[in-house]
């Protein structure tokens, strides 16, 4: 049997969201849902509700008074603001599963994510793009699949993570030699189990190759630079290499002077700092 068909077999062990997220996602979908529905399906969960509160009032978000209610939340900040707060809790314990990598870093991987969460979110706004909380989102999970190869594949794994290292391949070279296939792929999949919306499907999908996709390209070329200059920032897990030719390109097509990296890297760098609660929400490993 391949690798490729025994991960479709295991698809339906890997953890399923929530029922509140799913729940969430439904509302999402649903053109004609309002504030008031969400507030009705995160107060049933009072941890997750506890959680998103603690989110709300983060420094991230730097509302001068503390927010008290999933309520007030709304009224204040936004529906989009507090459906994404909550996904984001919801996705943050997908990370929590125990890997079975003895020299992989989960909560390192999760650093990055949100390092290129709120980068993806700095560059919609710099792009004038109204794609905040969903380049915001897309950031959080686009290396998801990552998770589930270190789940499932544990020995394919470390043989990835020791080749990178050996040859100075990058990440998605030394999948396809080892598996056939690339975590990107992985994490597509993952995600259409999940009921997530098209957006999110296809970003966590063509993350890597942003120009390779006829719909959804603004939000995958966000989550694609946001992804290159966290690892040249120094927030990278993966170890992976970038292209700078198609990274110029990239910021070219969203109209980004490219002589500004710098200037969005020392944003980008205070917005991290500022996001501490969402890096909280999975504990990082001490030792």
């Amino acid at each position: 049997m391949s690798l490729w068909r025994l991960l479709e077999n295991k698809i339906n062990e890997i953890p399923t969201l929530p029922v509140v997220a799913c729940k969430i996602i439904e509302i999402l979908d649903n053109p004609r849902s309002s504030a008031n529905d969400l507030e009705k399906v995160i107060s049933i969960d009072q941890s997750l509700t506890t959680r998103v509160l603690r989110l709300v009032n983060s420094a991230y978000y730097g509302f001068p008074r503390r927010i008290t209610t999933v309520a007030q939340g709304v009224v204040i900040l936004g529906f989009d603001v507090i459906k994404h707060l909550t996904l984001s809790v919801s996705i943050a314990d997908i990370f929590r599963l125990k890997g079975n990598s003895p020299i992989f870093d989960r909560s390192s991987l999760w650093k990055h994510s949100v390092g290129t969460a709120v980068c993806a979110k700095l560059l919609a706004r710099k792009a004038s793009l109204p794609l905040l909380e969903e380049a915001f989102i897309a950031g959080l999970l686009h290396d998801v699949g990552i998770v589930i190869i270190d789940y499932y594949f544990p020995e394919k794994f470390v043989e990835i993570l020791e080749m990178m290292e050996r040859e100075h391949i990058p990440l998605l070279n030394a999948e396809l030699k080892v598996l056939g296939f690339t975590h990107a792929l992985v994490g597509k999949l993952v995600a259409k189990k999940w009921n997530f919306p098209d957006l999110l499907v296809e970003t966590i999908g063509y993350h890597n190759k942003p120009f390779q996709h006829d719909n959804y390209c603004a939000n995958i070329a966000l989550v694609y630079a946001a992804d290159a200059l966290c690892r040249q920032f120094g927030e990278g897990a993966d170890g992976d290499t970038t292209d700078w030719r198609l990274e110029t390109e990239v910021w070219s097509w969203l109209g980004l002077p490219w002589s500004e990296r710098q200037e969005v890297f020392q944003e980008m760098s205070k917005e991290i700092k500022k996001a501490a609660e969402f890096v909280n929400l999975v504990p990082l490993r001490t030792g």
